[in-house]
């Protein structure tokens, strides 16, 4: 099968998030004691300006990892939302209420002059009905989002450690810009894209 190059760009980011997030840090107690229940269908809502699409998981689990709509296995490529982002603008990311008191993690990667980066932060519990801003700009375009759910099954020893049960895989590529983001890919070309854990919410700026 021929892959296009955003295609591509999905597969070494979901290859990079099985290696960065193979678990979701987070306090747990509380949440596994208090869900009983499993959600059906969560969503997330981007937005840019008034443009805004609704955007469903690329692959889900129950929260006993059973019951699932796709394979982590063998992701299929279709199942990939696409929601352009001009370079210029800021996108708006809002988890559905289902499971916005879960916690979740995100993340983003970026094309620059340099290579390929991905930032990554992982959000506590109660946090996704707060809406996330990313910001893409010439020097740093927003080419995907990944967000990741969590399951009821642990990682490792560690309470703090869940596995995840499902993501979004969003393609943010910005349409109109062939030109620079050829030339951005050909100096990604044979590199690993750099990773960032975020530990404070300013390289995501954050509203209310």
């Amino acid at each position: 099968m021929n892959l296009t190059a955003s295609e591509k760009r999905f597969l070494a980011l979901i290859g990079a998030c099985v290696l960065a997030f193979a678990a979701i840090v987070i306090g747990t107690a509380a949440f596994l004691a208090s869900r009983t229940h499993v959600d059906h269908r969560p969503s997330a809502t981007l937005s840019v300006g008034s443009a805004s699409t609704r955007v469903y998981p690329t692959v889900l689990c129950d929260y006993q990892m059973n019951n699932c709509d796709g394979d982590f296995r063998k992701i299929d490529a279709s199942r990939h939302a696409r929601f352009p982002v001009p370079i210029g603008t800021t996108v708006r990311v809002r988890l559905s209420p289902d499971v916005a008191g879960d916690p979740w993690s995100i993340v983003a990667q970026y094309l620059t002059p340099t290579g390929s980066t991905m930032v990554l932060k992982n959000f506590r519990s109660e946090t996704g009905t707060r809406s996330l801003y990313l910001a893409s700009t010439r020097e740093r375009v927003l080419i995907n989002i990944e967000i990741s759910l969590p399951a009821r099954l642990l990682a490792g020893d560690s309470d703090d450690q869940l596995v995840r049960r499902g993501f979004f895989a969003i393609n943010t590529t910005p349409t109109g810009a062939d030109e620079l983001l050829a030339a951005y890919e050909r100096s990604a070309a044979g590199k690993e894209p750099r990773q960032r854990m975020v530990d404070d919410v300013s390289e995501f700026a954050r509203r209310g």
